[in-house]
């Protein structure tokens, strides 16, 4: 089969697996790895692989913008101390520890290839555990934190990745002082390339109508970001979420309440995000299941129980670092208010719920792909099919056993209260009904501001969270784009949506 005609065999059949995983209850990105493993285990199967260079062009940026566009800055600032500071200790942890058993269970590995492995296990997501339908309702905060944690550990693991990689194309580690400038320069450069990016798509998007091209610019911010992070040497983790930040910040002015783009532009980019988050993210697991039954093979002279010890271990250190962490994550506000309720059990089950969501990411192997194949010298770089090997099997491993038991996990935690989010629906529903009972109608230009004037303080008090205040501008935008539509004032475009 030509490579063309795979691809689209892919891009047709991703939807009709998540279909099936629904289906059979599964989590998606388990079955999407174990479609890829059984293409990759068949007898003459494709050979197409993911080029490393071409996944950190083409689907990291959009894959860690998508889900940093839907998060505030007020939810960073509620979970400094049980998101970021924690995300941010717990990553460091793994990548020392777990380099560490690497050189004593794989000896012969490098140092730069076993930090290599300790990035690999520190970077996690929390998809199955939002994939996890009919999973009951944990506290705002848990969930809240888990995303901060989430952001944090990518821009720890992935600055100490291309650190390990310049030292490893160099052959010498560099020197602490020169390891701080590269740091910092690649955090604090990525930062203000970041907003600056941020803020020049959104100026453009200021001056583009209608909304389809709205959405094209917006597209722009995460490849620009990826670019500007590749070429200034920057962190592509934090330039890109910095650029995320700004367009999340600016979307609604939190004190006249007027909304930057147009209401039917915030409702098709709403999904079209999603819609681009998923796609990438599914091909992306195929892939990693592609890619296993390779790695196998390139096992060479390890003997296979010693690479299975090894891989056991390192899903035990990380569960048990990220355990370690979240019972300190759950004494720290606002997870500790959250639970202050609770008893001892119960918050011991949060802090476990928090570890077993933390999944191994699929961005682990394309950290592996990006190893070079050989050393500037030429020769080949030692270890790099035995880290392929590893991370691929520590991703797999992950999903299996985290991902088939994460909703009864979830369930015996016992922090089930299904009550509290519609609560705080119900709360911002009637400060926004209360905000707009002078207008006109609902739907009117100062009705409308006042109620996003009203739902962005809410949002600033934390008296709601991010999916409530997106669940409610959106009902907004459904009013006003279907009164528009209603009144012949739409842009050009299907039907008006039904609020």
């Amino acid at each position: 089969m030509a490579p063309a005609h795979f691809v689209a065999l892919l891009l047709a059949g991703i939807g009709p697996l998540l279909a099936l995983a629904q289906l059979s209850r599964l989590p998606p990105t388990l079955v999407l790895m174990g479609a890829g493993v059984a293409v990759g285990a068949v007898p003459g199967a494709p050979p197409l692989r993911l080029d490393p260079d071409l996944a950190i062009a083409l689907f990291l940026p959009p894959v860690i913008y998508a889900g940093s566009v839907r998060i505030t800055p007020h939810l960073l600032r509620a979970t400094l101390l049980p998101g970021i500071l924690v995300g941010a200790l717990v990553a460091l942890v793994i990548i020392t520890a777990t380099a560490l058993v690497a050189r004593v269970l794989l000896p012969g590995l490098g140092g730069a290839q076993s930090v290599a492995l300790g990035v690999i296990a520190a970077l996690f997501d929390t998809r199955l555990f939002h994939e996890a339908e009919g999973r009951p309702y944990v506290p705002r905060a848990v969930s809240d934190a888990l995303k901060a944690r989430e952001m944090a550990a990518r821009i720890v693991a992935l600055t100490a990745f291309a650190l390990a990689l310049e030292s490893l194309a160099e052959q010498v580690p560099p020197g602490p002082g020169e390891a701080l400038r590269d740091i910092g320069w690649s955090l604090a450069g990525g930062a203000l390339a970041g907003i600056a990016i941020g803020r020049a798509v959104l100026w453009l998007r200021d001056h583009a109508r209608p909304a389809p091209i709205e959405i094209a610019v917006s597209l722009a911010a995460p490849y620009l970001a990826g670019l500007a992070a590749g070429w200034l040497s920057l962190s592509l983790a934090v330039t890109v979420i910095a650029a995320a930040l700004t367009v999340s910040a600016a979307r609604v002015d939190p004190e006249s309440g007027v909304a930057r783009s147009s209401a039917e532009a915030r409702i098709a980019a709403t999904a079209f995000w999603e819609e681009a988050s998923l796609l990438a993210s599914s091909v992306l697991f195929f892939f990693a299941g592609l890619a296993l039954p390779e790695a196998l093979a390139g096992l060479g002279l390890w003997p296979v129980w010693q690479v299975a010890g090894a891989v056991a271990a390192i899903l035990v250190l990380v569960l048990l670092v990220q355990w370690l962490g979240s019972l300190l994550a759950v004494h720290l506000p606002p997870l500790s208010r959250a639970l202050a309720a609770e008893d001892q059990a119960t918050r011991t089950g949060a802090a476990g719920v928090m570890a077993w969501a933390s999944t191994s990411s699929v961005i682990g192997l394309i950290a592996a792909l990006a190893i070079p194949a050989q050393l500037p010298d030429g020769t080949p770089t030692p270890g790099r099919e035995l880290v392929l090997v590893v991370a691929a099997l520590v991703i797999l491993g992950s999903v299996l056993v985290q991902g088939l038991t994460l909703r009864a996990a979830v369930r015996r935690a016992g922090l089930s209260r299904p009550g509290r989010a519609q609560a705080e629906e119900a709360t911002g529903r009637g400060a926004a009904a209360a905000a707009r009972a002078g207008a006109p109608d609902e739907t009117h230009p100062e009705a409308l501001e006042a109620e996003r004037r009203v739902l962005m303080r809410l949002r600033a008090q934390d008296v709601i969270g991010d999916e409530a205040l997106r669940k409610l501008l959106r009902e907004g935008d459904l009013r006003l784009r279907a009164a528009e539509a209603a009144q012949g004032e739409a842009a050009p475009g299907g039907g008006p949506p039904q609020p």
